[in-house]
C-alpha cells in the first residue's frame, strides 16, 4: 500500500508540474500576442519615438523568429530540429525563441504566481 501511495504521490507531482509548464506556454504565447498587437497599433499610428522603434523592430524580429520555428516544426521530425537549433544557439548567447519565451519572462510569471498564492 506504501508503494501505491508514494507512486500515486510521483505522479501528482507530475502533473502539477506538467499543468504549470502548460499555464507558462500559455502565458507566454498570449503576452507575444498581446505584444503583436501594440506593434501593429503603434504602426498604425506612425511611431514616432526611438522607444517605439526599437520596440516595433524587436516585435518584428520575434514574428520572423516564430514563423522561421513553424516551418522547421512542421517539417518530419521538426521539433527535434527546433530543439538542437535551439541548443547550438544557446551555446553562442543567441535565441530562435521570442522574448516572451525568455527567463526573464519566466522568472516574472512564476513571482507573480506565487503572489497570487499568497493573497
Amino acid at each position: 500500500m506504501r508503494q501505491y501511495l508514494s507512486r500515486l504521490k510521483r505522479t501528482m507531482t507530475n502533473r502539477e508540474e506538467i499543468r504549470e509548464k502548460i499555464m507558462l506556454i500559455k502565458a507566454q504565447s498570449h503576452n507575444e500576442y498581446k505584444e503583436t498587437l501594440m506593434m501593429l497599433r503603434l504602426l498604425y499610428k506612425q511611431a514616432k519615438s526611438d522607444e517605439e522603434k526599437v520596440f516595433i523592430r524587436q516585435q518584428a524580429a520575434d514574428i520572423i523568429k516564430i514563423s522561421i520555428v513553424i516551418v522547421i516544426a512542421a517539417l518530419p521530425a521538426g521539433t527535434l530540429v527546433v530543439a538542437f537549433i535551439e541548443f547550438g544557439f544557446r551555446k553562442i548567447n543567441r535565441t530562435i525563441l521570442p522574448t516572451s519565451f525568455s527567463e526573464e519572462f519566466k522568472n516574472a510569471y512564476s513571482s507573480s504566481q506565487k503572489e497570487n498564492t499568497l493573497v
